[in-house]
């Protein structure tokens, strides 16, 4: 059982990772939807492994890598807020 302030720690330190997650997947987009089979493949198993990867090393400094549901929920949440706030953007500068 994690004490109140780990578990607030958690959930932030996912939420962020989300918004950093979506705008990492906006910035690699030509690569993750390459044309190439092999290529887009490869890419995508590189790039979810390096932020798997990231996010447990992350835990693991914070709350000994225990994965809660919730976490899982507030990396979701960033990532669709973030998601949102970048087309919000740039609907907003292309008037």
């Amino acid at each position: 059982m994690m004490d109140l302030d780990t578990q607030i720690t958690t959930l932030v330190i996912s939420f962020l990772y989300g918004i950093v997650f979506s705008f990492l997947v906006s910035v690699n987009y030509k690569y993750l939807y390459h044309k190439k089979i092999l290529l887009r493949i490869l890419f995508t198993f590189m790039f979810i492994f390096a932020n798997v990867l990231i996010y447990f090393i992350l835990l693991k400094k914070i709350n000994q890598a225990i994965l809660h549901p919730y976490s899982l929920g507030m990396i979701l949440v960033g990532f669709c807020l973030e998601h949102y706030l970048h087309h919000l953007v740039v609907r907003l500068f292309k008037r």
